[in-house]
């Protein structure tokens, strides 16, 4: 679904939004991969982490594996990484919420619990 006529409509109701061309580097602090590419254990996204100044944190909304190519080259080039787990777990309270009407509490306990499966 990322096509050009898509991020055109896009940019109609947040014109700051811009088009970056798939692999092309932007000096910015937050880098997302939000495709399923990742998934499975040879998955590359092409993108050149060495070209991105340092500091930086990428986020990978896969959760599994928990750390994906993108992830690993950034740790070791020293940027901070997170997985999208939390997002995951976030998303499932929401939709027991609006299924049952309850919104189940997400503490400690219940994250070691579900690591432990």
């Amino acid at each position: 679904n990322r096509t050009s006529k898509k991020i055109e409509n896009i940019k109609l109701n947040f014109p700051f939004v811009e088009k970056v061309e798939w692999g092309e580097i932007k000096d910015c602090d937050v880098f997302i991969n939000a495709t399923s590419v990742g998934l499975k254990k040879g998955d590359e996204l092409g993108i050149d982490i060495d070209k991105v100044q340092p500091n930086k944190f990428f986020y990978d909304v896969i959760y599994n594996p928990s750390i994906t190519n993108f992830l690993k080259k950034a740790k070791k080039r020293g940027h901070k990484t997170l997985n999208g787990e939390t997002m995951f777990l976030y998303q499932a309270q929401k939709a027991f919420e609006i299924w049952h009407n309850i919104l189940p509490k997400i503490d400690a306990d219940l994250i070691k619990f579900l690591k432990n499966d």
